[in-house]
């Protein structure tokens, strides 16, 4: 059976639910696509309530649905744990304490250098750089100073091989940088 679109005059089949408003909840017109797109435009959710209910529209927690698909905890935490908003400066709210708790955690370790697997692209920068295998950020950076000095047009008085090796080592420290084995 189609159901025929709420519109007046119109005979299109009304594949297309469109909330009645806020004092009918649940309740839809059955539109075509054209009209729907139309009543979309010109729907006002807020039409027609008086200022006290306007307020508390605008300042209550949304209404959670009447029949729940889980059930764990107590409401009142639940709504306590709602209305708490994120700290400013925090990209998500923490009622529960779980992210504050970890970074007390992280803050009383000593930070430690992040232990990436190597792929050969990186094996090969190391290696141009003198180094077997991982390597700290600061012995990184030592080597790649140290090479530059070394072979820099100016000090060893314009020899071709020397700026080949200069360009293959400033690539290497480039790579190893962008990938995240120098820490800036």
């Amino acid at each position: 059976m189609t159901i025929k679109c709420d519109w007046v005059g119109c005979e299109e089949p009304g594949e297309y639910r469109a909330p009645k408003g806020v004092r009918s909840e649940g309740q839809y017109h059955n539109f075509c696509l054209e009209h729907v797109r139309h009543y979309n435009k010109a729907f006002n959710y807020f039409a027609g309530m008086s200022p006290d209910e306007l307020d508390e529209a605008l300042h209550s927690p949304p209404k959670a649905e009447t029949r729940s698909s889980f059930a764990t905890g107590s409401a009142g935490a639940a709504r306590a744990a709602g209305r708490q908003a994120a700290q400013p400066g925090e990209k998500y709210g923490d009622p529960f304490g779980v992210f504050a708790r970890y970074r007390y955690q992280q803050s009383k370790r000593p930070a430690t250098e992040r232990v990436k697997p190597l792929n050969e692209q990186d094996r090969r920068a190391l290696e141009t750089l003198g180094f077997t295998k991982h390597a700290k950020s600061d012995d990184i950076k030592a080597a790649y100073k140290a090479l530059v000095k070394k072979h820099h047009p100016d000090v060893n008085g314009g020899d071709a091989s020397s700026e080949e090796r200069l360009r293959s080592v400033i690539a290497a420290y480039t790579h190893l940088k962008k990938t995240g084995f120098v820490l800036r």
